[in-house]
């Protein structure tokens, strides 16, 4: 996806609530300077559906709306793109055949949104995580070195 942001820096897989809520404290107590990419999990906003997920985001921020940024990996639907756009999502990942790939990403720009090439950079996946906070803790203070 030549058209679509390069990402350089971590990614955060998150499942859960508590996934997300974690990482968001983690990233504001830390402060770092290059903020990793906050991403839904691969296929959830197939079996959870895109307003969940917006939802589950949305309680777990809390008051501080500060991370906006956070990707929803719409997979090869491009159903789910329509969805996402109708939702209010302005980051995706959507990995459709080419041909479509192009009119997402410029559907997506006309909406003041990107489109993303995931699992470019060092990835912390959550899903088996018994303690997110410190795993994202730790993972974050060594991409800071």
């Amino acid at each position: 996806m030549g058209k679509s942001q390069i990402i350089k820096r971590g990614e955060v897989i998150c499942y859960l609530g508590e996934h997300f809520q974690a990482t968001f404290e983690v990233i504001s107590r830390l402060g770092t300077d290059s903020q990793p990419i906050i991403r839904t999990a691969p296929g959830a906003a197939e079996y959870a559906g895109v307003q969940f997920l917006w939802d589950l985001i949305k309680l777990a921020q809390g008051r501080s709306q500060k991370y906006n940024g956070v990707v929803l990996d719409c997979g090869e639907n491009p159903a789910t793109v329509f969805g996402a756009l109708r939702t209010g999502w302005k980051n995706i990942c959507f990995t459709g055949p080419p041909k479509l790939q192009d009119k997402v990403i410029s559907l997506m720009s006309q909406h003041g949104g990107q489109v993303f090439d995931l699992n470019k950079g060092p990835v912390l996946n959550l899903r088996h995580s018994t303690d997110p906070t410190t795993d994202c803790t730790s993972w974050l203070k060594g991409l800071q070195k």
